[in-house]
């Protein structure tokens, strides 16, 4: 008989659920009022990680107060192979080179693992004397930002929808860990969608959509393709970017020429650059296919023809980029979008290897206002092991890096 677990979870409702596929709350067992990794039992775990791998995000509500050093541990319930090193490095990211050092990440000392994410100038935080931490909003990189008109009428848009990994010389992690500490208190926003529809979201809400959802809607065609492609990331590639600007959706950088010529990126290596496949396979449920492709950094696919064993190139950017957003673009839409609606004390656990997230909101104008800063933590952990290809045949790459 296996072992009775007392942790349990309930999907969030389906008014908030929609048709994502994604979100669930989890309730710690009795007694356990912060989750403890160490006094989880394994039918315990085993019900977190089914809550997770089925439902892509799950929060557990009222963790204020818990240890930063629990967060790493709590990560490894689902990636036992996780590295003790964040994605972004050991250290945060301050390369001005680097367009993920706009954020002002900070780390936080007793656990490395962890960053400082949010918005506002905080003193004497976690043994850091001064902290100043930016909200990035689209209007720093969408190609035509929102007017003021309206900006000042409370509509925003995702930032940019990616996974949390460098696609450099480490792979990504299973798993992200986000902990509120403050949020703004602030008035709704809005997004509006391409055919017109709006979705109401907390000021700050971190956004998701599933990257099985997103396969789901394309068409057998798509799908054949997708399950046969390889992706080859750029080079260096948040600083191949840089100078890049984003479609209004997020999900793509559509005019091509402002790139940072490879040449003159960092020192960089083939056998350290990302090459994942397009379609990953989910750790429990191993017949369910995630399209998981970060669409703003693509720069090269191969495609493997299985009736002639064919392999076909594709390495115009432009045209990369144009495909892949032609495929992603279906998922945009309200119903398919979970907008978290953080409350102090949420522990919000995502699968990185599941779903695209994006940054919402514009709170950069309110930095210095006392009750509209938004202070969060950030785990996010290199693994060790790249992602699963969900369809394997002879030459599919599953190193996680290019074999340019």
């Amino acid at each position: 008989m296996p072992e009775p677990t007392s942790l349990t979870f309930e999907l969030l409702p389906d008014t908030i659920r929609q048709s994502s596929a994604i979100g669930a709350e989890i309730q710690l067992p009795p007694g356990m009022p912060i989750v403890s990794p160490e006094e989880l039992n394994d039918a315990d775990k085993a019900t977190l990680r089914k809550a997770l791998f089925e439902n892509q995000v799950v929060v557990i509500r009222n963790q204020k107060g818990i240890d930063p050093t629990a967060i790493p541990k709590l990560a490894k319930v689902f990636d036992p192979n996780a590295t003790d090193i964040h994605s972004a490095g050991e250290k945060a990211v301050s390369n001005p080179k680097n367009i993920l050092s706009a954020y002002k990440a900070g780390r936080i000392p007793r656990a490395q693992q962890v960053g400082i994410i949010g918005s506002g100038k905080f003193q004497d935080y976690e043994g850091i004397k001064e902290l100043e931490v930016v909200h990035l909003d689209h209007t720093l990189f969408h190609e035509e930002p929102l007017s003021q008109d309206s900006l000042d009428q409370g509509y925003t848009r995702p930032y940019r929808w990616h996974m949390d990994t460098p696609f450099y010389e480490r792979l990504p992690g299973e798993v992200t860990i986000l902990h509120s500490i403050r949020i703004p208190k602030m008035s709704d926003q809005k997004i509006k969608f391409p055919g017109g529809e709006e979705k109401e979201i907390a000021a700050g809400a971190t956004a998701f959509f599933s990257g099985a959802r997103a396969f789901e809607l394309l068409s057998p065609e798509e799908q054949e393709f997708a399950l046969n492609t390889t992706v080859t990331y750029a080079p260096q590639a948040y600083e191949y970017i840089r100078q890049c600007k984003a479609s209004e959706d997020g999900l793509t950088i559509p005019t091509f020429g402002r790139e940072v010529p490879i040449e003159n990126l960092s020192e960089w290596e083939w056998n350290k650059v990302a090459e994942h496949p397009m379609v990953w396979r989910n750790p429990l449920n191993p017949e369910r296919p995630f399209l998981q492709v970060h669409g703003c950094c693509v720069y090269k696919l191969t495609t493997h023809n299985p009736q002639t064993g064919e392999i076909s190139i594709m390495d115009d950017v432009e045209q990369v980029r144009k495909v892949v957003y032609a495929m992603q673009r279906k998922i945009y839409a309200a119903k398919n979008i979970y907008a978290h609606r953080w409350e102090e004390g949420d522990l919000v656990i995502f699968h990185n290897r599941g779903v695209m997230h994006s940054i919402t909101g514009q709170l950069s104008q309110h930095k210095d206002d006392e009750d509209k800063r938004r202070l969060l933590w950030q785990c996010t952990m290199t693994s060790t092991t790249p992602p699963k290809p969900f369809r394997e045949y002879e030459g599919v790459n599953d190193t996680g890096y290019s074999k340019a």
